[in-house]
């Protein structure tokens, strides 16, 4: 007859068991066992995460690192296209009128028109546009374009310029002589001769300015 020896079996060889049962059963039933929902919230700290093994996915913008320095300023760009012409703005107000000039220094003048015929009109001062001019008249002699000036201050230099022109013959050209030749009235103080660039005396409207 055989006898069967009875036998406890001890908590040590449990715990070794329970062990290598759990070591077989792998990662998987590993995962099981411990959940997010058995960690307490804020126990765990960087000493429980492995070095390096966490990216930049895992914390999706909740770290931020300190603001880097600035880089170096780029190189200038290319110079753009020249942009099309604006359009052009409204005229701008008038200006203040100036100050009045002062009076010119001319001694006498006169602005003198004439009327009628080549020949046998008549010149006349223009009142207010003349100044120590008193009168001026007809030389005596029979070509037109001669005309006598008289003025109450003593003159020395003069100009003359023709306000017509000729029809057919734009240059006209008055001269102005002082002090005066033959064929004036007795007191003239100068004598104006208008004619056209040809030779041929005429009348026509002229200015003397006397210096």
């Amino acid at each position: 007859m055989q006898f069967v020896r009875r036998f406890r079996v001890g908590r040590g060889y449990l715990v070794v068991a329970l062990a290598v049962f759990l070591a077989g059963a792998g990662s998987a039933a590993a995962a099981k066992l411990i959940t997010g929902k058995q960690v307490k919230d804020s126990s765990l700290t960087g000493k429980d995460v492995k070095d390096r093994s966490l990216t930049a996915r895992d914390f999706r913008g909740s770290v931020a690192g300190a603001r880097g320095a600035q880089g170096p300023q780029g190189a200038q760009g290319a110079q753009g296209a020249q942009g099309a012409q604006g359009a052009q703005g409204a005229p701008g107000a008038p200006g203040a009128p100036g100050s009045p000039g002062s009076p010119g220094s001319a001694v006498a003048y006169a602005k003198v028109t004439y009327t009628g015929a080549r020949g046998t009109g008549t010149y006349a001062l223009v009142p207010g546009q003349s100044k120590n001019v008193t009168a001026v008249t007809r030389n005596n002699g029979s070509d037109p374009g001669f005309v006598c000036v008289n003025t109450s201050v003593p003159v020395n230099v003069a100009v003359a310029s023709a306000e017509t022109q000729f029809v057919g013959d734009p240059s006209v050209i008055a001269n102005v002589f002082v002090p005066i030749e033959s064929g004036c009235p007795a007191g003239s103080d100068a004598f104006v001769q208008l004619r056209r660039d040809t030779g041929t005396t005429d009348d026509t409207a002229f200015y003397v300015i006397f210096n």
